[in-house]
């Protein structure tokens, strides 16, 4: 369309929302760097709103008061190199338990020695963020060769779930007066997904700020979300409230998992070209 138009940049109106196209990449560098104090804001879609319950994490929401509060958090507490490198043995554990289960499944006379890699990645992902995050590697019970149980893959198909409908076309976010009719069906798919997940990691995030309450400041940090829950602020007050842990947990969860499954599948494409 933008050929037939002869044009680099064009405005389509959308609803309610100003859609603008750009194929040139001297003008994508003008608005994502030069302009990028403008342009830096997400859009507020019903998927977003869902997932980030109700805006309360720094990924995918709009700028703002909370995005800059949560930003804050992630970048000085949660990414920082000591942080990293707190991390480490719990990053090498999972190492060490994938291939562990690649081993046992290559001697697996059933299953023919065949590894579903898609399987093994995607959850090896997953279990690094949890381990890092909850200090829980999987929510249900373990496989005799290491591999998930049928609750655990339950739970990362929702994740994946509300993966694939984050940002996806929705008539309601175009006109918001439609909200509420579910036209597109995507609110009760996002819904019933968050529902099947936040009942197994919900209980434990509770559970851990229960602990933090009664221990106060005698309760050591074993991982990210002890790092959370203790964080206050200049008052002495909790910085982050339970339904902002728990949102940012979700968030972190989906979109990291996504973005190593992408790493770690180049870097399985590559060991298999060397080999």
């Amino acid at each position: 369309m933008m050929g037939e138009m002869n044009t680099e940049i064009a405005c389509i109106r959308l609803g309610n929302t100003n859609v603008i196209p750009i194929t040139c990449p001297q003008l994508s560098r003008e608005i994502l760097k030069k302009q990028d104090a403008i342009f830096a804001s997400r859009p507020h879609t019903i998927s977003t709103f869902l997932v980030t319950n109700v805006d309360k994490t720094a990924a995918l929401v709009p700028l703002g008061e909370q995005w800059k509060k949560m930003r804050k958090v992630i970048t000085s507490e949660l990414l920082s190199p000591m942080r990293h490198k707190w991390l480490t043995d719990k990053r090498v554990e999972e190492a060490d338990h994938i291939v562990k289960y690649v081993y046992n499944q290559c001697n697996n006379n059933e299953g023919g020695g065949i590894v579903n890699l898609r399987l093994a990645t995607q959850h090896y992902c997953a279990n690094v963020i949890k381990k890092m995050v909850l200090n829980k590697r999987y929510f249900g019970e373990e496989m005799e060769d290491g591999g998930p149980g049928l609750e655990e893959q339950k739970y990362l198909e929702n994740v994946f779930t509300m993966l694939n409908y984050i940002y996806s076309f929705s008539v309601s976010d175009y006109i918001p007066c439609l909200r509420g009719l579910d036209l597109d069906g995507h609110e009760k798919i996002i819904k019933d997904a968050i529902r099947d997940t936040t009942k197994y990691q919900d209980p434990l995030i509770e559970e851990r700020v229960c602990e933090h309450q009664k221990l106060g400041n005698n309760k050591e940090a074993h991982d990210l979300l002890d790092i959370l829950i203790s964080l206050k602020d200049k008052n002495g007050e909790p910085l982050l409230s339970l339904e902002e842990i728990k949102a940012q947990f979700s968030v972190s969860l989906s979109l990291t998992i996504s973005h190593s499954i992408i790493i770690f599948s180049y870097v399985l494409r590559a060991c298999s070209y060397n080999y």
